[in-house]
């Protein structure tokens, strides 16, 4: 077996996109717009995420609100008025912010989370070159009834797979597409789970225990039960009827849960139907990250550093 590894990095970042967002504006009504260079002004027609360098406005009619990233308080931002965001805050250059009861625990803890954006930007990593196949997987990922999918790299599309939870086994097919995606068959509790990798039938592979702390451990996958469901559904409507139906925050919320699959989707969903919001694509990739999808980690890193030199 011959494994040449070595380490490299993929290009420098500019400055702006390394940073995270300070703020989050929401329930935009009117004519609320913003800048990133300013010189060209975009609506506001949903939530929208605010870095440093931004400048926001509102027309004789606008209005809106903000809730500040570290420290969850929130904002009224009324007609005629015209800030700078800055790293620690905003600065008016016309009107006034009024202050509001602050968010509630759920959105501040939500906001809170989109932090150290840096750390998925630069791959470092070993690339090994072996007879052989790779096959990864997260060390757990909570599933339920709305979301009951899972997903891992594709060695190759010659492969099928055989998936083990607990005595539970199901066969999922060849595929060409780079990451295979496999919806799941209820169960109670918490299992282990077992990927086999198959060709012509036979057994090439197996995904392997991790290491923690020095002792092997099994991935896991657990189902919500009914309470648990219910409380997820009652912290989803909080934030859609805070921040929108298709809210990015939603992904924030399905991470804090172990829902990596429904983060994904969810982040994947909302940044291909709002391509501005390009700075917040790191967090898809913190995703990625847990997922140990590698492969669509680096080719969509690549991707998207050419995107935002742009």
């Amino acid at each position: 077996m011959l494994i040449l590894s070595f380490c490299f990095f993929l290009g420098n970042i500019l400055s702006a996109a390394s940073k995270d967002p300070v703020a989050v504006l929401f329930q935009a009504s009117g004519k609320v717009e913003y800048t990133k260079d300013g010189n060209q002004w975009r609506k506001i027609r949903h939530s929208k995420f605010l870095f440093a360098g931004y400048q926001i406005r509102t027309g004789d009619n606008g209005s809106a609100k903000i809730t500040i990233q570290e420290s969850g308080k929130n904002l009224q931002m009324g007609p005629s008025s015209q800030f700078e965001v800055t790293t620690n805050g905003l600065q008016a250059t016309q009107g006034k912010l009024t202050v509001q009861e602050s968010s509630g625990k759920l959105a501040t803890g939500l906001m809170q989370r989109f932090t150290k954006s840096q750390t998925y930007t630069t791959v470092r990593r070993s690339v090994e070159i072996k007879n052989g196949i790779d096959l990864d997987f997260a060390r757990n990922v909570v599933l339920s009834d709305d979301y009951p999918y899972l997903a891992w790299d594709n060695p190759g599309s010659q492969y099928s797979f055989e998936l083990k939870i607990g005595d539970q086994v199901q066969q999922v097919p060849a595929s060409p597409d780079p990451v295979i995606m496999t919806r799941v068959s209820p169960f109670s509790g918490t299992r282990n789970v077992e990927i086999n990798v198959l060709e012509n039938g036979k057994v090439v592979a197996s995904l392997q225990p991790f290491q923690s702390k020095g002792e092997e451990k099994s991935h896991t996958l657990t189902w919500l039960e009914k309470n648990q469901k219910a409380d997820l559904q009652e912290e989803i409507n909080t934030i859609k009827e805070t921040y929108g139906e298709k809210s990015f925050m939603l992904g924030s919320l399905f991470e804090k849960q172990e829902m990596w699959v429904a983060a994904m989707r969810q982040y994947q969903e909302y940044l291909a139907e709002n391509p501005d919001e390009i700075e917040m694509t790191p967090y898809l990739f913190r995703v990625y990250k847990r997922l140990k999808l590698e492969k669509k980690y680096t080719q969509e890193l690549i991707n998207w550093q050419k995107a935002i030199k742009e």
